[in-house]
C-alpha cells in the first residue's frame, strides 16, 4: 500500500529492509505486551472473590509492572528502528535530489522557479519522510492492534464485542471524504507556498532594486497576497482535521457507551464478570488510538503521495546533456586545441538562429577574441565549448576529440570559464577562490590573487582573506567580483581559458595591469576572449567578428583595422572617446 506510489523510495527501503523488518516485530512485541495488560487486570479482578490474601494480587501486580517495563523497552527499540531508518532514507532522498539538480541543464532553471524547486527538497521532501516513519509506524501498529484487539474481545464476549463495532461503519466513510479533501488540498497548498518561497527569495536577492526604486510598499502588498492565499488553504486543511478528528472520537465515544451499558446490563445480570468488562473498557480504550491513527495515516498518506509525485517530477526530468554511448570514456585529458565546424545553434523557442555557420580553430596556448554587438552570439560560443548548451548542428572539437564523445567530468575540469556576471558564494574569500582548487594553500591563492590585482582589495578589508562576502558577494563591487573570478579560475590551472567580457566593470588603467599579467599565463594556455573594448583584445591572435550571429570579420588588429569594417569603426569611437575622457 504505502509503497505503490513511492517507487523512488523502494531502493531505500530495500537496503534498510532487515533495520525496518526489525523494528516492526519491536513494534509488534511493544502492542502485544500492551495488550497484555488489560488481560491481566481482567485475571486480577476476576479473581479477587476467590482469595483470601493478597498474593494473588501482588503477582498480578508484578506481572502488570513487568509488562509495562518490556512494552517501554521495545518501544525503544522500534522508535530506533523506525524513525532512524526515516530520517536515514530523507538523508538519501534529499542528496538524491540534490545531486539530480545539479546534473539538470540551464534550461531547466529558466523554466522553473527557485521558490518551487526548493519547496519541494524541503516541505514535499519532509511529508515523504513522515509517511516512510511515522506513516509506516501507524499502518503496522494500527494492524497489530486491530487484529489482536478484536480477536481478543470477540474470544472475551463476541456479543458485546459486536455491539461495540455498530457505530465503526461511519469511520469508512468519514475516511474516503477527508483524504480526497486532504489530497487536493495539500497540492494546492504546497503550490502556494512555493510561490510564496519564491517571492521571498527574490525579494531578498534583490532587495537593493527594490530599495532603490521605493517599492517596499507594493512589495509588502504582493507577500501579503500571497501569504493570505497560502493561509488560506491552511486554514481548510485545518478545518478538515478539526472536521476528522472530532468524528472520530465520537465514534470512539460512542462504541465505549455501548459497551458500558451492555456490559454494565450483563454485570447485574450475571452473563459477563466485571472483570471482562474491564478489560473490554481496556481493549476499546487500545482501539481508540488506531482509529485516531487511521485519520492520521490517511493525512500523511495523502500528502505523502502528492508531495513525492512533486519530487519525481524533478527526478524524472532527464538531463539533455549528459555522457551517453558515445562517449570515450578512455579519454582521461585534453589538449587546449579547439575547432568549431559550420555550428549551427537555435535557443529553444525561437526562430531565428543564435549561430550560423561558425567555423573557426584555436591552436594550443593561442589566444582568440571575440566581438561584436550585443545579441551577436558571442557567450553563445563560449557556452558551447563546455557543453552548458548543445550545439543543433555542425562539430566541435578539442583536443581532436569531439567534445560529445569526450567525458563531461574531463571537459568541464579543463575550462576555466569567467563570466561578465560572475557568482560569488556567501563564503569568505578565500573559500570562493578555493573553489578553483582546493587544496590550494594561502600562499599560492595570494600569488592569483596578484595577478589579477585583487591582493591589494583584499589586504584592505578588516577579515582579509576570510572576509565573509555575503550573499551573491554583495559586499564587494562588480569589479572585485570579477577579479576575484579571475582569479578563482586561474587556480583551476586549466587547459582552455574563457573571459566572457570579465573586465567590463574594471577601470582601463586596471585592465592594462591585468591583461599584462594574463598575457604571461595565456602564452601556456588556449584562451577566448570576448569583449566590447577593443584595449582588451587586440593584441588575441585572431579575432572574429560576429554580427546577428555569423563571422563578419576576422584577422588580426593590424588587419581587421586595414579592412575599415565594423571593428575599424568601433576602434575608432573607442580610441576618440578615451582620448577625450584623457583630456577632461
Amino acid at each position: 500500500m504505502f509503497l505503490s506510489n513511492l517507487k523512488t523510495v523502494r531502493k531505500y527501503v530495500y537496503n534498510y529492509r532487515w533495520t525496518i523488518l526489525s523494528g516492526a516485530v519491536a513494534l509488534i512485541i511493544t502492542d502485544c505486551f500492551g495488550m497484555s495488560i488489560p488481560w491481566l487486570i481482567k485475571n486480577a479482578i476476576d479473581s479477587i472473590p476467590a482469595q483470601k490474601s493478597n498474593s494473588t494480587l501482588f503477582n498480578y501486580s508484578v506481572l502488570i509492572i513487568s509488562a509495562a517495563i518490556l512494552q517501554g523497552a521495545f518501544r525503544y527499540i522500534w522508535r530506533l528502528g523506525l524513525f532512524g531508518v526515516a530520517r536515514r532514507i530523507e538523508y538519501h532522498l534529499r542528496n538524491e535530489y540534490f545531486t539530480h539538480l545539479l546534473k539538470l541543464q540551464q534550461s531547466f532553471y529558466y523554466k522553473n522557479r527557485t521558490g518551487d524547486i526548493i519547496s519541494r527538497g524541503t516541505n514535499d521532501l519532509n511529508a515523504v519522510r513522515d509517511l516512510v516513519g511515522p506513516g509506516a509506524l501507524i499502518f503496522v501498529d494500527t494492524i497489530t492492534l486491530i487484529t489482536v484487539s478484536l480477536s481478543l474481545m470477540l474470544y472475551i464476549n463476541w456479543k458485546l464485542t459486536l455491539y461495540c463495532l455498530i457505530p465503526m461503519p461511519l469511520l469508512t466513510i468519514v475516511i474516503y471524504y477527508v483524504g480526497d479533501m486532504i489530497e487536493r488540498t495539500y497540492e494546492k497548498m504546497q503550490q502556494k507556498l512555493a510561490d510564496l518561497t519564491d517571492r521571498v527569495q527574490e525579494n531578498i536577492t534583490g532587495i537593493r532594486t527594490i530599495q532603490a526604486f521605493r517599492q517596499e510598499e507594493n512589495e509588502i502588498r504582493r507577500f501579503s497576497k500571497l501569504s493570505r492565499n497560502y493561509v488560506k488553504y491552511n486554514i481548510f486543511m485545518a478545518r478538515v482535521n478539526g472536521i476528522e478528528e472530532p468524528i472520530i472520537f465520537f465514534i470512539s465515544g460512542t462504541s465505549m457507551n455501548v459497551l458500558l451499558y451492555f456490559g454494565g446490563l450483563g454485570v447485574m445480570n450475571g452473563t459477563n464478570s466485571l472483570g471482562e468488562l474491564v478489560a473490554l473498557s481496556g481493549y476499546l480504550m487500545l482501539l481508540a488510538w488506531p482509529l485516531f491513527g487511521l485519520g492520521w495515516l490517511v493525512n500523511m498518506y495523502t500528502r505523502g503521495i502528492a508531495s513525492m509525485a512533486r519530487i519525481d517530477e524533478v527526478l524524472n526530468t532527464e538531463p539533455e546533456i549528459f555522457d551517453n554511448d558515445q562517449c570515450d570514456r578512455s579519454i582521461e585529458k585534453i589538449s587546449g586545441d579547439v575547432e568549431f565546424k559550420g555550428v549551427n545553434f537555435v535557443y529553444p523557442g525561437k526562430t531565428v538562429p543564435a549561430l550560423k555557420n561558425i567555423s573557426f580553430k584555436i591552436p594550443a596556448g593561442k589566444t582568440l577574441a571575440i566581438t561584436g554587438p550585443l545579441g551577436s552570439g558571442k557567450s553563445t560560443i563560449c557556452n558551447l565549448i563546455p557543453r552548458f548548451i548543445e550545439a543543433g548542428s555542425g562539430e566541435i572539437t578539442i583536443g581532436g576529440h569531439e567534445i560529445k564523445k569526450t567525458p563531461l567530468k574531463i571537459l568541464r575540469e579543463s575550462i576555466g570559464y569567467v563570466r561578465q556576471e560572475p557568482f560569488l558564494f556567501s563564503d569568505t574569500i578565500i573559500e570562493n577562490l578555493r573553489f578553483g582548487d582546493n587544496s590550494a594553500d594561502i600562499e599560492k591563492i595570494k600569488r592569483y590573487a596578484e595577478i589579477s590585482k585583487i591582493s591589494g582589495d583584499i589586504e584592505d578589508f578588516p577579515e582579509k582573506y576570510e572576509t565573509m562576502l555575503g550573499e551573491r558577494g554583495v559586499t564587494v563591487s562588480g569589479g572585485q567580483k570579477q577579479r576575484l573570478a579571475i582569479s578563482r579560475a586561474l587556480l583551476k590551472n586549466p587547459k582552455i581559458l574563457i573571459f566572457d567580457d570579465t573586465l567590463s566593470a574594471v577601470d582601463t588603467r586596471t585592465e592594462e595591469a591585468i591583461l599584462s599579467e594574463l598575457n604571461k599565463i595565456m602564452k601556456n594556455v588556449t584562451s577566448i576572449i570576448i569583449s566590447h573594448r577593443i584595449s582588451s583584445i587586440m593584441n588575441a591572435d585572431e579575432i572574429i567578428v560576429l554580427d546577428g550571429g555569423e563571422i563578419i570579420e576576422r584577422g588580426s588588429h593590424r588587419e581587421l583595422i586595414q579592412n575599415n569594417g565594423l571593428y575599424a569603426r568601433t576602434y575608432q569611437k573607442q580610441r576618440l572617446k578615451f582620448e577625450l575622457e584623457t583630456l577632461e
